[in-house]
């Protein structure tokens, strides 16, 4: 289990693989090595990611990388799968109304 804060009102609760699966669609050069480096692997157990209590421009790198990422693996879904079309889309939402 992930957990990502984004603020006090925006939060995301996912499993490992989903958080793994975003982050591998990040594009190349958006996020720092270190940016995610603490959060990938203990995210297969539980691991929480505050962005508000990182430095601003770090947490601003973070939730933007993070929104693409959903962004892309959203485009390689079926769209006839609509329960996980629905899910990732409600990540985007979510990522997105940061900041």
């Amino acid at each position: 289990m992930m957990i990502v804060i984004f603020d006090a009102d925006r939060e995301w609760y996912i499993q490992g693989r989903v958080y793994a699966d975003i982050v591998r669609a990040v594009p190349a050069g958006m996020l720092q090595d270190d940016d995610l480096e603490t959060y990938l692997w203990p995210a297969r157990a539980m691991s929480l990611l505050r962005l508000p209590r990182l430095e601003p421009d770090r947490a601003e790198r973070i939730a933007a990388a993070l929104t693409e990422g959903v962004a892309r693996h959203l485009r390689t879904i079926d769209p006839g799968d609509t329960e996980l079309v629905g899910f990732y889309e409600g990540l985007l939402e979510v990522a997105a109304r940061h900041g």
